[in-house]
């Protein structure tokens, strides 16, 4: 056992308050996953989807976005630990994406998972969501051989499209009013920048937190500079009707769900983007008859259990 990893993980559960539970199993029965995880994040949604889908106990532990708990120092220091995994540098400049392969790894988010049987812990939802699958039988996996090519394209569309900018669920026509670079997406962005100075100034000797506090700070500075305002936000309604559109074309296919009879991870995946775009508004994109095909497949993808469970019937995961 990593003793490091078992000294972080305790510090970080304490600092949340050792409020955790275990999902899908007993108590008493300390499961092989642990996971760190904010129940609106849409990133967190998918692993808990993926988990919910084949039934894996874990055990859990939530924090809240909007109070700042993943900036607290003793989480961080775990998140770190598995950005050290990931490699390569920390994020840096926000692209509006929750993409850790276009930008890199950030240490103040969620999810974290931790396989305390391989004593690992993976940062990056996709990747975890990959990880959790891999060890599932070949007959059981969302993400079989034969349909891994198409799969893994439509994980990288999803995982690029503006989450950050379409947050708060704004439609086209109101950006100007709603996002300027005074408005709230960047308050939002602003108050992340405050909470990394208060912590770079708590903590000026620790290298580990510095890195982190300051890549951040520097990410989330860029988003409140470049990312609301009405351009920006402009740009990012359009690249978000551009992927819905071809997945509307994709859903003409005759199988029941987008490659086979039975989901996949994309079929899991679009329907939690689906369900956040419905959730803030933006399904003014595919109702009225506009996207057919994506408004039935919405319908559709908000009646799986693994959906319903990890998302619709998750406290405090729809806005």
């Amino acid at each position: 056992m990593n003793q490091h990893l078992v000294s972080t993980a305790a510090a970080a559960r304490k600092t949340l308050g050792d409020a955790g539970e275990v999902i899908g199993g007993a108590i008493d029965n300390l499961p092989r996953f642990e996971l760190f995880h904010a129940a609106s994040s849409i990133c967190s949604q998918k692993v808990r989807a993926v988990l919910a889908y084949h039934a894996i106990p874990y055990a859990s532990q939530s924090l809240s976005i909007f109070q700042g708990q993943t900036y607290l120092p003793d989480y961080v220091r775990l998140r770190m630990i598995g950005c050290q995994h990931y490699g390569g540098a920390l994020v840096s400049q926000h692209s509006g994406s929750t993409s850790t392969a276009s930008g890199g790894c950030d240490g103040a988010v969620v999810p974290t998972l931790i396989d305390w049987q391989a004593s690992t812990v993976i940062v990056d939802s996709h990747q975890i969501c990959i990880y959790i699958d891999s060890r599932m039988p070949p007959q059981q996996k969302l993400r079989p051989e034969n349909l891994r090519a198409v799969i893994d394209d439509d994980l990288a569309i999803i995982d690029n499209l503006p989450n950050y900018q379409m947050l708060m669920g704004r439609t086209v026509s109101e950006t100007e009013s709603k996002f300027t670079r005074e408005g709230q997406g960047a308050a939002l962005s602003r108050k992340k920048v405050e909470w990394c100075d208060h912590y770079l100034g708590a903590f000026p000797s620790d290298e580990v937190l510095v890195a982190a506090y300051t890549a951040k700070r520097a990410k989330e500075l860029s988003a409140a500079n470049h990312l609301f305002g009405a351009e920006d936000m402009q740009l990012a309604f359009d690249r978000a009707e551009t992927a819905l559109k071809k997945l509307d074309r994709k859903l003409e296919r005759k199988t029941e769900w987008l490659y086979s009879d039975q989901p996949t991870m994309a079929d899991l995946f679009w329907g939690i983007a689906l369900l956040r775009m419905k959730n803030t508004g933006a399904n003014r994109f595919w109702e009225n008859g506009r996207l057919p095909n994506v408004e039935s497949f919405c319908c559709t993808a908000e009646q799986m259990p693994a959906i319903k469970q990890a998302v619709i019937d998750w406290p405090g995961a729809m806005f």
